[in-house]
Formats: C-alpha cells, sequence, structure tokens
C-alpha cells in the first residue's frame, strides 16, 4: 500500500512538471553549450503541485524593442518584498502563473519573448550551477542565505570580483540574464562588452552570438 501511494505520488510530480521544449532547449544549448544536461531540466507551474495547463499560441510571442536605455539594471536601496517571477531548486525550474507558459523561448532564435525567455536565462543558470555544482560549490541552501546577506543580491559592476564563479550565485545569474538582454535589445551597450568578457571563460558565448547573427 505505501509502495502504491509513492508510486501515485511520484506520478502526480512528474505530471506537474514538464521537460524543456525543443526552442527552449535550443536556447539553453545556444547558452551554455554541452555544460548543461537540458535532458535533466524541469518546467513547473508555481510550486509545481498542480497539472500544467497554461499554453500561449505562437501570436503572443514578442520582441524586446532596444533602445539605450533597455537591459540596464540599478541598484536597488532596499530589499524587495514582492515574492519572485521564478526560482529553481536543483534541476526544477518554477515560474509564477502569470509568467509560466507552454514555451519560454518560443520561436527562439529568431525571436526573445520577452520576459519569459531571459527569466529562463537566469533560473537555467541555477540549474547550471547545480549541475557544476564541483566547480561552482552550489547548493540551494547556500544561495538562499547568501541572497539573504544581500540587500539586492542581483546587482553586480566588473569590479566586483575578477572572474565570473567569484561572483554570488543570484548575480551570476543575473549576469548571464542581462547578457541574453544585451545582446539582442540594446547590443552596442558597453556594458553586454563587460558582461561578455566576464563569461566567456566559462560558457560558450561565440556559439551564443552566432545563434542570433550577432
Amino acid at each position: 500500500m505505501i509502495r502504491f501511494v509513492g508510486l501515485c505520488l511520484f506520478l502526480l510530480v512528474a505530471a506537474c512538471s514538464r521537460p524543456l521544449t525543443p526552442t527552449e532547449e535550443r536556447f539553453a544549448n545556444d547558452l551554455f553549450g554541452p555544460s548543461l544536461d537540458t535532458s535533466k531540466v524541469r518546467v513547473a507551474q508555481g510550486l509545481g503541485v498542480t497539472p500544467l495547463y497554461r499554453t500561449v499560441p505562437k501570436a503572443q510571442a514578442t520582441v524586446v524593442q532596444g533602445t539605450d536605455k533597455a537591459c540596464v539594471r540599478t541598484p536597488q536601496p532596499t530589499r524587495s518584498t514582492n515574492p519572485p517571477q521564478a526560482f529553481a531548486y536543483k534541476n526544477r525550474l518554477h515560474f509564477d502563473t502569470g509568467l509560466y507558459s507552454s514555451d519560454l523561448a518560443l520561436v527562439w532564435p529568431e525571436f526573445l519573448r520577452f520576459p519569459h525567455a531571459i527569466i529562463l536565462a537566469h533560473e537555467l543558470t541555477h540549474a547550471w550551477q547545480w549541475q557544476n555544482r564541483e566547480m561552482t560549490g552550489y547548493t540551494p541552501w547556500r544561495a538562499v542565505q547568501e541572497s539573504w546577506q544581500m540587500v539586492d543580491p542581483y546587482f553586480s559592476t566588473a569590479e566586483d570580483a575578477p572572474t565570473f564563479l567569484l561572483f554570488g550565485y543570484e548575480q551570476q545569474a543575473a549576469i548571464v540574464e542581462d547578457y541574453v538582454c544585451f545582446a539582442v535589445a540594446n547590443p552596442n551597450h558597453p556594458r553586454r562588452y563587460e558582461l561578455r568578457e566576464i563569461l566567456d571563460p566559462v560558457l560558450p558565448m561565440d556559439r551564443f552570438d552566432a545563434a542570433i547573427g550577432g
């Protein structure tokens, strides 16, 4: 009986998440290359305890329209009290119901779906940190603890650390997220080149830039 209940719970949880779609997988491969095993990544809506239901038709794919201020991150003086739009636990990526869709990287690489794809890039970075934890030292507990120690754990400058892995875990994910945004929406901004220099030793930046034709 216990085994039967356990099996039912396993099947219920499995039904409440999904693998990456082909376009999400391509997006992840363009960004992380072979350093991320996309077959292990699962996507869930909310806390992942209810079956997935929301779908978004192709017509709702959006394109970031670049301006000189697009993607520029500014430090926040006080800690946000709003719940996050998404979070990651090991290889599971959880997206708020208002953000979740059946394809977060719809029509990639022709378009960048905004904000879905850049938040997907952020959460995929946490999965990458987990899968490469022998190198990154990542654990979910350390990531949460680090975030609580910083008023704005997402903001960083090029001077904050000599290498990518010495930034905080949320800073690392924000750097990846911001690079994706700059590369598509604001490609000539100096910050894009700062971020690329930080990322190039650990991620296949030539591959990503080639995917977007830049």
